[in-house]
């Protein structure tokens, strides 16, 4: 296994910055057994879901709020979430809203609409059910980071910082949170913020080559090339049979006049699938390369 960089290395690279299918189931599955009471019930309605099975999960959550006689907020929030992995909306809601009636402390409730209503471009109804997740459990930075991703997908991207921003500052040891941040500076061309961003992800998270990746475009962006470079090649250290890598330290030191050196990588550039292509195609896209 490759070694991670060590912190040095990672000082030196900011350091010049300003600081199973249904039908094969066992006669036994979930599809033929009944639950012998609600929790069984509930049971098998969860692995009904785990085998893509919604319509059998759906009958067993029903059956489950029959055998307990009555229903209850997790068992109403289960079966939404079936009538949601079928497609079926306005039933997934129906049981949502009716499972906060039973509890109105619940957050599963708000979270699921909010994943509804955000699925089917109702951006406003969305935010209003994560801003209500989020004053029910102020401390959780999962609803705020969900809610900066709302805000970025329809396009306010000022408020999906600001969300992102609350998010790390509830768990600030989450390398996710500083990276999102990252890319969402890259996207608005804040790139000295987005490396600031990016060098706090790679600090907490210093094994993951992805985060290499985008540190590199922040850097080429910024007009740093040599850091770059040398981000593409720790990437490429930390996996070195991602072709993709290749193919970017290729890009790189071809645009840096550094023909020998791009020549190298070529052949291993040459066996990028067609994913990485787009992938490499996107980032030089993003440092102007293409």
């Amino acid at each position: 296994m490759p070694e991670q960089p060590s912190f040095s290395q990672i000082s030196e690279l900011f350091q010049l910055q300003l600081p199973v299918p249904i039908s094969d189931l066992p006669a036994s599955s979930p599809r033929t057994k009944e639950g012998k009471d609600a929790v069984e019930s509930e049971e098998l309605g969860r692995q009904s879901l785990t085998d893509g099975d919604f319509e059998t999960a759906i009958r067993h959550f029903k059956k489950a709020c029959e055998q307990r006689g009555t229903e209850t907020a997790e068992t109403l929030v289960d079966l939404a979430g079936a009538y949601d992995y079928g497609d079926q909306a306005p039933q997934a809601l129906r049981q949502y809203e009716r499972a906060l009636r039973i509890k109105k402390d619940a957050v599963e409730p708000e979270i699921g609409m909010s994943d509804v209503y955000k699925r089917y471009g109702r951006f406003r109804d969305a935010i209003e059910h994560l801003e209500a997740a989020i004053a029910k459990e102020p401390t959780n930075p999962f609803y705020r980071i969900k809610l900066a991703e709302t805000f970025r997908e329809m396009g306010e991207k000022s408020r999906a910082l600001a969300a992102a921003r609350a998010a790390v500052i509830a768990k600030p040891d989450e390398s996710f949170y500083h990276y999102w941040i990252g890319d969402l500076l890259i996207e608005l061309k804040r790139y000295d913020e987005a490396l600031e961003s990016l060098r706090a992800a790679i600090e907490l998270s210093p094994g993951d080559d992805f985060l290499y990746q985008r540190a590199c475009v922040a850097f080429w962006c910024a007009g740093r090339r040599t850091e770059a470079i040398k981000a593409a090649r720790l990437a490429s250290d930390l996996d070195p049979d991602k072709h993709l890598y290749h193919g970017l330290l290729e890009l790189l030191l071809a645009h840096a006049d550094m023909r020998e050196e791009a020549a190298l990588e070529t052949a291993a550039a040459e066996k990028m699938d067609r994913y990485d292509q787009e992938l490499l195609r996107r980032m030089a896209v993003e440092m102007e390369l293409d």
